[in-house]
């Protein structure tokens, strides 16, 4: 019953993830966490994150512009090894809590915010790269600073869809060595990724059809609406 359970939370997530373009972690952990330890699940979604966001960018690979991710990446190269250390030694009660309330406030804001939205310059991508690659190492949630920041640069939505691949499938390589490094890549961990990595790309496969037919303001609120119950599901885990 529990692979089952897993079996079905997995490809709910990966769907979504497909949709949206991201959300697989951070819909999945909180509901695995029911099922096995946290330090077990965010490394095997590193592994499976890896996998699905290499496939939606190779997808969506004509519409990535690298120097976007610039700013990101730099500031993941600092958030990571903190993500890491943290996930390894620390609690992660209040990061959790912080997470959430963050996620809730700004997805209500898009919701209900028929006005134009401010656009960042891409320096901003040092900060929201940080908090990236901080939350990506410790919770394996590094989708919600990216989201916001794409969303206040004002991009079709092929373009937000694939900067989000693009950035989320270098961060993960950096988020997977950070956990083999802390020693939280283990063989049990290994034989879950192959047993679950068919499901998730599956459930993949079928939100990613579906995205083709939402249109630009649709997606964009089926993204604050993504923000606002992941940051639910943390609250409440």
């Amino acid at each position: 019953m529990e692979t089952l359970i897993a079996l079905f939370i997995l490809f709910l997530a990966a769907f979504v993830h497909g949709l949206a373009g991201f959300a697989f972690a951070l819909l999945a952990v909180p509901l695995l966490s029911f099922l096995w330890p946290l330090k077990e699940i965010v490394p095997l979604m590193a592994l499976l994150g890896f996998v699905l966001n290499g496939l939606l960018f190779f997808s969506l690979r004509k519409h990535f512009y690298p120097k976007r991710i610039l700013t990101l990446l730099l500031g993941a190269l600092f958030g990571v090894p903190a993500g890491a250390v943290f996930l390894s030694k620390a609690p992660e009660g209040e990061l959790k809590f912080i997470l959430g309330i963050t996620l809730i406030s700004y997805g209500l804001w898009g919701v209900i915010n028929p006005r134009a939205r401010p656009v960042l310059s891409d320096l901003w991508g040092l900060f929201f790269g940080f908090l990236a690659g901080a939350l990506g190492a410790a919770l394996n949630t590094p989708g919600p600073p990216v989201v916001i920041y794409v969303t206040l640069k004002n991009w079709p939505k092929e373009e937000v869809k694939s900067t989000l691949q693009g950035y989320f499938l270098l961060l993960l390589i950096l988020i997977i060595i950070s956990h083999f490094l802390e020693g939280l890549i283990t063989w049990s961990v290994g034989k879950r990724f192959f047993w679950f990595a068919p499901t998730t790309v599956l459930g993949l496969f079928l939100g990613h059809r579906l995205y083709f037919r939402l249109s630009l303001k649709l997606y964009m609120r089926l993204l604050y609406a993504i923000l606002i119950l992941a940051g639910i599901l943390t609250l409440t885990e």
